[in-house]
C-alpha cells in the first residue's frame, strides 16, 4: 500500500511540474522579448507626418512644405537597412515619372553608444521616440546666435 501511494505522489507530482513548464512557456510565448531600438528603426519603411521648427525658442510652426516644397517629395519612404544605410525612396506621388521604387538618396545612419541620439547623414539628432509604428527626432542647433529647433516624426 505504501508503494502505491509514492506512485501516486511521484504521478502528481511529475503532472505539476509539466503543467508549470507548459504555463511557463505559454507566458514567454505572450510576452516576446521586446524589440531592440536597431530592430523598430529597420522593421519597415518610414515616412514623415509631421516636421515642426522654431526659432528663438518660439512656438513649434509647420515646417514640411517649407523643407519639401514639391508635394510629391513629402510621402517619399525613408528605409532604414542594417548595415548602416538609410535609403530614401519615392512615394506613391513619384517626382519626375519615377516609381516608388526609384532611389532619390541614401545616407549613412548609426546610433551613438546609449542608442538615445541618431545620426543620419551628417546630423544628429536627439531619439524622442522610437516605438513599432512611430518615430520622432528632434535637431538643435544654432544659427546666428539663434537657436532653431527642429522636429521630425515619422509613421510606417
Amino acid at each position: 500500500m505504501k508503494l502505491r501511494f509514492s506512485v501516486s505522489r511521484a504521478a502528481t507530482l511529475l503532472l505539476l511540474g509539466a503543467t508549470s513548464a507548459l504555463t511557463a512557456c505559454e507566458d514567454v510565448a505572450e510576452n516576446p522579448a521586446p524589440n531592440t531600438k536597431t530592430q523598430l528603426l529597420t522593421a519597415d519603411p518610414w515616412h514623415i507626418t509631421t516636421y515642426t521648427r522654431s526659432t528663438g525658442g518660439g512656438t513649434a510652426t509647420n515646417y514640411l512644405a517649407t523643407a519639401f516644397p514639391r508635394s510629391c517629395e513629402r510621402d517619399d519612404r525613408y528605409t532604414f537597412k542594417t548595415n548602416g544605410v538609410q535609403e530614401r525612396t519615392e512615394g506613391p506621388a513619384a517626382c519626375g515619372g519615377g516609381n516608388s521604387s526609384t532611389v532619390v538618396g541614401t545616407y549613412p545612419w548609426n546610433f551613438n553608444s546609449s542608442q538615445t541620439q541618431l545620426t543620419l547623414g551628417g546630423t544628429t539628432f536627439e531619439l524622442v521616440q522610437l516605438t513599432e509604428s512611430s518615430l520622432q527626432l528632434r535637431s538643435t542647433h544654432t544659427s546666428s546666435g539663434v537657436a532653431i529647433v527642429e522636429t521630425v516624426t515619422y509613421a510606417n
